[in-house]
């Protein structure tokens, strides 16, 4: 048995009383302004494509990695599953695209050791 392991009752208590916490604070403030928060369970939501639905279980391919076989999405498995989360409670009008992409395409630096200066990606690569 590990230092750290609580027990199966123990480690859940530790491992829940932020998230509790949170959604109590959510809740007041959401109350104080006449918005209701709602509580949502995500368990088995990361398992599912946001984009075609598919739900094979071998598309987890690691803890934190999602690919799906039928469509080809690749993403973090926590945030596949939080768009499911998101679709389900606010689906994006008429079925369309809600991403802009900016956020997807992030820039990315390679470190030159002989230069000892960061390169863009296109720059360091031939």
């Amino acid at each position: 048995m590990r230092e750290s392991d609580w027990g199966k009752t123990g480690n859940k208590k530790l491992h829940t009383w932020a998230f509790d916490r949170i959604y109590q604070y959510l809740e007041y403030k959401g109350e104080e302004r006449g918005v209701k928060v709602l509580k949502e369970n995500e368990w088995d939501t990361s398992k599912t494509c946001s984009k075609c639905g598919d739900d094979t279980k071998s598309n987890r391919v690691e803890r934190g990695l999602y690919v799906c076989s039928s469509c080809g999405l690749v993403g973090n498995a926590d945030c596949n599953g939080a768009e499911n989360m998101r679709q389900k409670i606010t689906p994006s009008p008429h079925g369309e695209e809600r991403s802009n992409g900016c956020v997807a395409q992030p820039s990315t630096y390679l470190f030159d050791r002989e230069s000892g200066t960061f390169r863009t990606r296109e720059q360091a690569v031939s």
